[in-house]
C-alpha cells in the first residue's frame, strides 16, 4: 500500500479518462461538497484496468489543487491478512494530531495503526476513531481520502473505513473507495453509493486512442478497440507497446500473440515483459516491494541488501515508468504492475523476497509482518514457524483484528505436522473467521478441522457450527449440535457444558417448534451431573417456561436473574449481555430496562460498537412493552443503523420487526413506503440523491426484512386497532400455536387473541388464549399482567356486573404498572361496554382518557378506534393532536442528539456516544433548534423532551 499520489500530475495524463465524464462529474460533485461541509463517500467498481486508478488520480490531483489533505492507500494481496495494515499506511503521520479524540477513541486508533503497541479493541470503534480523527482533520483544512484495490485490504480495515465512510454527514471529508467489480472479491458496501464503470463504447475508446496516438492507423485503431475490450488501460498501454511499424499498419499485431488474453492480462503480459527485461537485481528489488504494502524504501533497501540488491538498481524500474520513488516512498504505476512484478517471479524469487522482509521486519518493529513474511518463505511443515504465526495471531486478537487471527491460525495450521495440533489451529481459525462474519470461510475451516478430542476445542468448534448454523436460519440444527457438545464435555468440564446448554436454550427459543425443542433438550441432558452451576439452572429454567412448566421455571429464571446481577462486574461486556436480560420472561420489564440502560451506557463508554445493537435491540423492545413508543422507536432505528453497519443481520432483522409493530400501532400496513420508521439516517443524505430520509433495511441492510414472528405480530395488531377482528385473529393464532412462535410476543399476543375472538363473536377461541395468559400471570406475579388477566375475564363474562367489576379491578391494578398503553387498551374496552350498556356519560370520560394516551404515544390505529367510539357516544372529538408537539417533528436522529446535548455534553462528546462527526452533531442541532422552537442549546433544558 501507498499513501503517495504522482500519477496523474502534468508531466503524464492519467489513463481511462475518455469517456468516464459522469464519473468524473460525480467525483468533481463529491469533492466540491467536501469543501462546503456535505462530506460523503462514494465506491468504484471495475475491472482491473476500468479507469479506477486514473480516476483516484484525477480526484489527488484536484485534491491538491484544492489545498485538500490528501490520504492515500493502496490493498495489497500479501498484506491482506494484516490487520490494519491499510489503516496503517493510510493515517501515518497523523495519529499526532489526533489531540481531542476521546480516550478510548485514541487507544483503539494508536492500538490499530501502532504495530505491537496497546489493544485496539473493537474494530468498530477503530472505525468511529477513524471517523473522529478525519473530521479533526478536516477542521484545518479539507480531507479527501482514496483507497484503491480495496479487495486485497484487510478485513479490518475495510471495516473500519466503510464505518466511517457511512457516516461523514456534514464534515469536510470526501471518500473514494475502489475495487474490483467481483463479488467474490469484494462483496460491496451497503449504504453507500456505487459507481460500475463498465466498458468504453467503440466511439469512446477510438477518442481515447485519437488522444493518445493521433498517428494509429485507422485499421489499426479497430484492432486494438476490439482487443482491449473496452478496458482503457489496456487501449493505452497495447498503444504504446506497438512499434513504429505496427502503428502504421505494416506489421501485423497478432505477431505479439495477445489477441487470445483477456484485456487486463494483455496489460499484464505488456508489463511482464518490461520487468523480464530488466537487470536481475532490479527484479529482485520489484519483487520485494511487490510482497510489501507499506512502501517504505528504506525497508525495501534493508531487504534489497539481504538478497544482493543496492538502491540503485531502483533505477531502471523508474525508467521503465514502473514505479515511482519521491522521498521515503515507493509507488508503483499501477496495481497491474505491482501483480506483473510479484505474480510474475519465480516461487523462488518470492520466498527470497520474503526471507528478506522477514529478515528486515524486527528493525522496522513489527513482529506481525515478520511472521507473515516467513510463513512465505515456508514450504512444507515447520513447526517454529507455525509457532510464531500463532503468537502473531494473538498479538492481532489484541488488535481487534478477528479476520487476522483467522488468517494467521490457517497458515499456521498449513505448516503443522501433528493432527491434533493442526485441528487445534483449525478450530481457532475456524472461530475466529465466524467472529469476523467469514461464514463460508468458518464453515470450510470448521469441517477441515474434523474430529478433536479435548473438550475445549469440542467445545469451541461446536459452538462454531452452530452460529454458522444459526446464522443460516437453521436454529433446530444449532441447538442440536450444542446439545451433543455438552452431553460431551460436562463430565470433565461442567461449566463448560454449562454453557454450551444456556447457548441451545437461545437456539431452541427460536427453533421451529420451540416447546418440542426444549422438552426434547431437557430429555438429552437430563442425566448429565453440571455440577449445580448456576447458567445450567437457569438454562433449565427457560426450557422449562418454554416447554410449559411456567411456576418451576419462573423460580429458575428469578435465582439466574439474582446470579447475574450479583456477578455481573466479574464478567466481560459481551457475557454480561449475553446473559442479562432472560427474566423478560418474567414480565419485569422496568428492573430490566433499568440494567439494560446501564448496559448500554456502559457499551458508549467503552465504545463496544459491536454489542451495542443488541443491547438496542433489548432497550427496544423493553420500551415497546412498557408503552414508550417514541423512544422504543429512536432505539429501534439507531440499533438497525448500527447492526446494518457492522454486519449483524440477524439484529437487523429483529429490530426491523420492532419498528413494524410500532407502525403497525401508529395505522401504518408493515411494509409500506411509510413503515417500518423511516431513518434520517448517520450522514443526512448522499451523493447519488438518495435524500437523508432513507429507510432502514433499503439504503444498509437492503435484503434485512422483519423477523416473520414480530412482522406476524406487527399485521395482527394493526388488524385489531382498525376493527378486523377476524383478520387479527387468525395472525395471533399462528403466533400462539403456529409455525412463528415466540414466547414472549406469544404471551403477549394472548390477550389480543382473546379480544379479536370475542369481538369476532367466536368465544371458544378466546377461552384457551385466556387460560394461558392466566396461567403465566399466575407464575410470574406481575401487577400489569394481573391487570390485563382481569381486562380478559371481563371480555369473556357475559354477567354485567361481573364484567364491570373485573373491568374497574383491572384499572386499579394497572395504577402505577409502568405499561401505559395497556391501561389505555382496558380504558378503551371499558368505555366500549360502557357505551354498550348505554351509560354514554361513564363511556365518555374513559373513552376520552385513552384517546388522550393514544395519542401521546404515537398509538393512531387506536386513537381512531377510541375517536370512533366517542362519536358513537355523542361526542365530536377534537382534530389529532399527534405530532403537533415540538418533539414530534424531530426526526430519530434529531432527537437522540437534542436528548444528549440538553444535559450539557458538548457536540464532540455527543458524537463519541452516537459515533457521528461533531459536524454531523451540528448539522442535526441546527435541524431541531426551528422545529423546536430555540435558538441555542442552553434553551433546551426547559423543554419536554419525552
Amino acid at each position: 500500500m501507498t499513501d503517495v499520489v504522482r500519477a496523474g500530475s502534468a508531466d503524464r495524463r492519467p489513463a481511462g479518462l475518455s469517456g468516464r465524464r459522469h464519473e468524473q462529474e460525480v467525483l468533481a460533485g463529491l469533492l466540491s461538497a467536501a469543501r462546503e461541509s456535505r462530506g460523503g463517500a462514494v465506491v468504484l467498481l471495475g475491472e482491473s484496468g476500468s479507469g479506477k486508478t486514473a480516476l483516484l488520480d484525477r480526484c489527488a490531483c484536484a485534491a491538491a489543487a484544492a489545498g485538500a489533505r490528501l490520504l492515500r492507500c493502496t490493498g495489497v494481496q500479501s498484506e491482506a491478512s494484516l490487520p490494519y495494515a491499510g489503516l496503517q499506511v493510510l493515517l501515518q503521520g497523523t495519529l499526532g494530531l489526533a489531540r481531542r479524540l476521546p480516550e478510548r477513541q485514541l487507544t483503539a486508533l494508536r492500538g490499530a495503526i501502532t504495530p505491537d503497541d496497546v489493544p485496539a479493541g473493537d474494530r468498530f470503534l477503530v472505525g468511529a476513531a477513524t471517523l473522529g480523527l478525519l473530521d479533526e482533520l478536516a477542521e484545518e483544512r479539507p480531507v479527501v481520502v482514496l483507497v484503491d484495490d480495496a479487495h486485497w485490504l484487510d478485513l479490518e480495515t475495510v471495516d473500519a473505513l466503510l464505518f466511517a465512510a457511512r457516516r461523514l454527514g456534514r464534515g469536510r471529508v470526501a471518500m473514494v473507495v475502489a475495487a474490483h467489480d467481483d463479488p467474490a472479491a469484494f462483496d460491496g458496501a451497503p449504504g453507500l453509493p456505487v459507481l460500475h464503470l463498465g466498458p468504453l463504447t467503440d466511439e469512446e475508446g477510438a477518442a481515447l486512442l485519437a488522444d493518445r496516438a493521433p498517428e494509429l492507423h485507422a485499421a489499426v485503431s479497430s484492432r486494438i478497440l476490439g482487443l482491449a475490450q473496452g478496458n482503457p488501460l489496456a487501449m493505452v498501454e497495447l498503444v504504446g507497446a506497438l512499434t513504429a511499424a505496427q502503428r502504421d499498419g505494416s506489421e501485423p499485431l497478432d505477431a505479439r500473440e495477445i489477441a487470445v488474453l483477456p484485456a487486463s492480462w494483455r496489460v499484464r503480459r505488456i508489463f511482464d515483459e518490461r520487468i523480464r527485461a530488466l537487470p536481475a537485481p532490479t527484479r529482485l528489488l520489484l519483487t520485494i516491494a511487490a510482497a510489501d504494502d507499506t512502501g517504505d524504501v528504506a525497508l525495501l533497501v534493508a531487504a534489497g541488501q539481504r538478497v544482493g540488491a543496492a538502491a540503485g538498481d531502483l533505477g531502471p524500474a523508474e525508467a521503465a515508468d514502473l514505479v515511482r520513488v519521491s522521498g521515503r516512498r515507493l509507488v508503483f504505476r499501477h496495481p497491474l504492475a505491482r501483480a506483473a512484478a510479484y505474480q510474475g517471479a519465480v516461487l523462488a524469487e518470492r520466498t527470497a523476497a520474503h526471507r528478506a522482509l522477514a529478515e528486515a521486519a524486527p528493525a522496522a518493529d513489527d513482529m506481525g509482518r515478520r511472521a507473515w513474511h516467513l510463513a512465505a518463505a515456508t514450504v512444507g511443515y515447520d513447526d517454529e514457524v507455525a509457532a510464531e504465526l500463532e503468537r502473531s495471531a494473538e498479538l492481532f486478537r489484541s488488535r481487534g483484528g478477528r479476520a487476522a487471527v483467522a488468517a494467521a491460525y490457517r497458515r499456521a495450521a498449513r505448516l503443522t505436522g501433528d493432527q491434533e495440533a493442526r485441528s487445534l489451529r483449525l478450530t481457532a481459525a475456524a472461530a475466529a473467521a465466524a467472529e469476523a462474519g467469514q461464514v463460508e470461510l468458518a464453515g470450510m475451516l470448521a469441517d477441515e478441522a474434523g474430529p478433536v478430542s479435548s473438550p475445549p476445542a469440542v467445545a469451541r468448534l461446536a459452538s462454531v457450527r452452530a452460529a454458522l448454523e444459526h446464522e443460516q436460519g437453521r436454529a433446530e440444527s444449532a441447538r442440536l449440535l450444542l446439545v451433543e457438545a455438552a452431553s460431551e464435555v460436562t463430565a470433565d468440564r461442567p461449566a463448560m457444558g454449562a454453557s454450551l446448554l444456556f447457548e441451545s436454550t437461545a437456539m431452541a427459543w427460536e427453533a421451529p417448534d420451540p416447546v418440542a425443542a426444549a422438552r426434547a433438550t431437557r430429555a438429552r441432558v437430563a442425566g448429565l451431573d453440571f455440577g449445580g452451576h448456576p447458567v445450567h439452572r437457569g438454562a433449565v429454567g427457560v426450557l422449562d417456561m418454554l416447554a410449559g412448566d411456567l411456576v418451576d421455571g419462573a423460580t429458575a429464571v428469578r435465582e439466574f436473574a439474582r446470579y447475574v446481577a450479583r456477578t455481573r462486574h466479574q464478567r466481560s461486556l459481551t457475557e454480561q449481555v449475553r446473559l442479562h436480560g432472560w427474566d423478560m420472561l418474567l414480565g419485569e420489564y422496568r428492573t430490566v430496562h433499568d440494567e439494560a440502560v446501564a448496559l448500554e451506557r456502559e457499551c458508549r463508554v467503552e465504545g463496544a460498537v459491536g454489542v451495542l445493537p443488541r443491547v438496542l435491540l433489548r432497550l427496544a423492545r423493553l420500551r415497546l412493552f412498557l408503552g414508550r413508543h417514541r423512544d422504543a422507536r429512536t432505539t429501534a432505528v439507531e440499533g438497525l443503523e448500527i447492526a446494518c453497519d457492522t454486519g449483524q443481520r440477524h439484529l437487523a432483522t429483529m429490530l426491523s420487526g420492532v419498528l413494524a409493530v410500532l407502525a403497525a400501532l401508529d395505522g401504518t400496513e408493515p411494509g409500506t413506503a411509510e413503515g417500518p420508521a423511516g431513518t434520517d439516517g448517520p450522514g443526512g443524505g448522499d451523493l447519488l440523491g438518495r435524500g437523508s430520509a432513507g429507510r432502514p433495511g433499503q439504503g444498509l441492510c437492503p435484503e434485512v426484512v422483519p423477523s416473520p414472528f414480530w412482522l406476524t405480530r406487527a399485521h395482527g395488531l394493526l388488524d385489531l386497532g382498525l376493527g378486523r377482528y377476524d383478520r387479527a385473529l387468525q395472525h395471533f393464532a399462528a403466533l400462539t400455536g403456529g409455525p412463528h412462535r415466540h414466547l414472549m410476543v406469544s404471551v403477549h399476543s394472548l390477550p389480543d387473541q382473546v379480544e379479536a375472538a370475542v369481538r369476532a363473536e367466536r368465544p371458544t377461541e378466546a377461552g384457551p388464549a385466556a387460560e394461558g395468559f392466566a396461567r403465566w400471570t399466575g407464575a410470574t406475579g406481575t401487577a400489569w399482567a394481573r391487570a390485563v388477566e382481569l381486562r380478559c375475564r371481563a371480555l369473556l363474562t357475559a354477567d354485567a356486573a361481573a364484567a364491570e367489576e373485573f373491568y374497574q379491578r383491572a384499572l386499579a391494578a394497572h395504577d402505577g404498572d409502568g405499561r401505559p398503553f395497556e391501561e389505555a387498551r382496558t380504558r378503551l374496552l371499558y368505555g366500549e361496554w360502557l357505551r354498550r350498556a348505554k351509560r354514554r356519560a361513564d363511556a365518555r370520560e374513559a373513552l376520552t382518557v385513552a384517546l388522550e394516551s393514544f395519542e401521546r404515544m404515537s398509538a393512531a390505529a387506536w386513537a381512531n378506534r377510541a375517536r370512533t367510539e366517542l362519536r358513537a357516544a355523542g361526542v365530536a372529538p377534537a382534530a389529532s393532536a399527534a405530532g403537533t408537539a415540538p418533539v414530534d417533528r424531530l426526526t430519530a436522529q434529531e432527537l437522540r442528539v437534542v436528548r444528549l446535548a440538553a444535559t450539557g455534553l458538548s457536540n464532540r462528546d455527543i458524537g463519541a456516544r452516537l459515533f457521528l462527526s461533531p459536524r454531523t452533531v451540528g448539522y442535526h442541532l441546527s435541524n431541531a433548534y426551528p422545529k423546536l422552537g430555540v435558538t441555542s442549546r442552553a434553551a433546551l433544558g426547559a423543554l419536554d423532551l419525552g
